[in-house]
């Protein structure tokens, strides 16, 4: 208010003074709420990775009992399931929701095809000019959910129920591979004249997050997307059981591989957790 004292309305040069300074008196104001903007920001963003817990891998090798074991092994794994397939279902009711206004309006314009395309890249897929039902189609056979019940028998199978080497000092749980060098670690028996290492990651849930989407981008998988989009046409559940069967190129194993998974989900019930349709 000190800014003010002292001034008069009634000449023009006075009213002018008064103008200059009620500018930037509201110029200051908008900068400290600026400033004080961000400092919020800032505080709360600090705040939020002050409680967010960074998941290790337990020591299951330490749990004697082998059904303790397992039980330990799939309840650590099972809310990244949980989570991961929750968000992937709201990207999918966001590009339903692309198609239902595609047909209604026979385009995406605007801020819808951004949106789009921002999804399309993140799977794997060009961006495109315009959109088309086909695009939508391409896009949805990708977004859509992994079953817990696949997730749970890969897991065990890949790591030896959180156990290996590569779990224990990669947190890789999936068994995945890398081509960079020192991209991971590199297995005791590799064959000579290979250059591939196992991969590491930071956390279990980041080796989970690259596992997800090697499944819903990669060529090798297409697949399996296609029996998951079958499902879906039909109304029926998306099972670990039926979408184990794009499984094939998982592994050097190939239809051995598939009849493990498949075995690994019936002996241990792993259908009954987290069924997502």
């Amino acid at each position: 208010m000190s800014l003010l004292k002292g001034v008069s309305f009634s000449p023009p040069s006075d009213y002018q003074t008064w103008m200059f300074l009620a500018s930037a008196l509201s110029l200051i104001v908008i900068s400290i709420y600026s400033v004080l903007s961000v400092v919020e920001t800032i505080i709360e963003e600090k705040e939020q990775y002050r409680h967010e817990e960074i998941v290790h891998l337990p020591n299951f090798a330490s749990i004697a009992s082998t059904p303790e074991r397992k039980k330990a092994f799939f309840n650590f794994l099972e809310p990244f399931v949980v989570e991961a397939n929750r968000e992937i279902l709201e990207e999918r009711s966001q590009v339903e929701s692309f198609r239902d206004y595609f047909e209604e309006n026979g385009e995406l314009s605007g801020k819808r095809l951004v949106l789009f395309n921002v999804l399309r890249e993140s799977y794997g897929l060009e961006m495109v000019e315009t959109a088309g039902l086909e695009d939508i189609a391409e896009l949805l056979n990708r977004v859509d959910v992994i079953p817990a019940s696949m997730v749970l028998a890969q897991a065990a199978i890949e790591s030896g129920w959180g156990t290996s080497r590569f779990a224990r000092q990669g947190n890789n749980l999936f068994g995945i591979w890398c081509y960079e060098p020192g991209c991971g670690i590199v297995p005791r028996r590799r064959p000579a004249g290979e250059t591939y290492e196992v991969a590491a990651y930071d956390t279990p849930r980041d080796s989970f997050l690259a596992y997800i989407r090697n499944l819903n981008t990669s060529h090798h998988y297409e697949a399996l997307r296609d029996i998951r989009a079958a499902h879906r046409e039909n109304g029926m559940e998306v099972t670990g059981k039926d979408l184990a069967g794009g499984l094939s190129n998982y592994s050097q194993e190939r239809w051995t591989y598939v009849r493990k998974v498949r075995g690994l989900i019936a002996s241990n019930r792993l259908e009954e957790r987290s069924k997502i349709r």
